[in-house]
């Protein structure tokens, strides 16, 4: 079963760190879209076409420019135009069922002429990342869709337990903006409410996975403050700090941040110029824009192997 809950448009600007998702999740709740503009991208006064970071959309530049905050390269920036793109969602076998493997297929339209997309940007190595998660927030992935030749993506997924699990898919359509657009889907079996957010207790405890301790520090979480959120690693077996952490899809690590209702996520990156190239810190800039209880999925690669720790974060009103 599929449940259109969400829809969130990402709107390009509004700093140095993506935020789109964020800034859109105030716009939009559960199923409306709309947007904020900052500094929409256009032509330069000769004519020639404008250059912007996917993740950082007030980062500007020339072809073949990088970014200075994550490194990335520059893409052909869009339009003005930021409505969502449509997600459409099948499900194989059509009856999904928890600890069962199933394909889902996703295909993506354009808002205005319903034709169907089928060239995406590359970013972080990939074209389209999609995050699943459950409803209580105890289940999470990171994986990628392949895309196929006639611009539809699929993936295998398996299910832990039944219940209502989000969708954020995170992609770039060639010449249009960065999009995190969010459905639900609901296994066999579930009878407990489509919308039930969880109140999680605050974790901001050291984490071990894979042999490494990953610590936590942020000053005191604040809605609508930009911040740092810092994350040391350090070697279980020796206490050492880490050196030797691995690009993973082009970046030293990535984040995700979703409040407790899933109605607000973000995928950051690093700010490169604060963050060691194989550890052992690695800094994020991000922004909650509401008060609440946040989840924070943090993800790097040591060894070969994919680490990711888990934080919950009660974020407090300015005022």
């Amino acid at each position: 079963m599929i449940v259109d809950l969400t829809i969130m448009s990402s709107t390009p600007g509004l700093g140095s760190i993506r935020r789109s998702a964020l800034v859109a999740a105030l716009c939009v709740a559960l199923g409306a879209s709309g947007g904020m503009v900052s500094q929409p991208p256009t032509a330069s006064p000769a004519g020639q076409a404008v250059y912007w970071c996917p993740m950082h959309p007030d980062i500007r530049g020339k072809d073949g420019d990088t970014c200075p905050i994550c490194k990335m390269a520059l893409v052909r920036a869009a339009a003005t135009d930021y409505d969502a793109y449509l997600l459409e969602v099948e499900v194989t076998p059509r009856v999904l069922r928890a600890r069962q493997r199933a394909r889902v297929r996703f295909s993506v339209r354009d808002p205005h002429t319903q034709k169907k997309i089928s060239r995406f940007e590359l970013v972080h190595e990939r074209v389209f990342h999609l995050f699943v998660i459950s409803q209580d927030l105890e289940y999470f992935t990171h994986i990628h869709p392949t895309l196929r030749s006639d611009g539809s993506l699929d993936v295998d997924v398996e299910l832990p337990r039944p219940g209502v699990y989000q969708l954020i898919a995170d992609f770039l359509p060639l010449g249009g903006a960065p999009q995190l657009v969010q459905q639900s889907i609901v296994t066999a079996g579930y009878t407990g409410p489509l919308v039930a957010p969880p109140h999680p207790a605050p974790d901001l405890a050291d984490k071990i996975v894979g042999g490494t301790r990953v610590k936590l520090t942020l000053p005191e979480p604040l809605a609508g403050r930009e911040q740092l959120v810092t994350f040391d690693l350090e070697d279980v077996a020796t206490g050492a700090p880490v050196a030797d952490l691995q690009p993973y899809l082009g970046a030293v690590g990535h984040l995700l941040l979703a409040s407790a209702d899933l109605a607000i996520a973000a995928h950051n990156h690093p700010v490169a110029e604060m963050s060691g190239r194989g550890g052992p810190t690695v800094v994020f800039q991000m922004l909650f824009p509401r008060a609440g209880d946040y989840k924070l999925w943090v993800q790097f690669q040591r060894g070969g192997q994919v680490l990711t720790a888990a934080f919950a974060v009660p974020v407090k009103g300015r005022y």
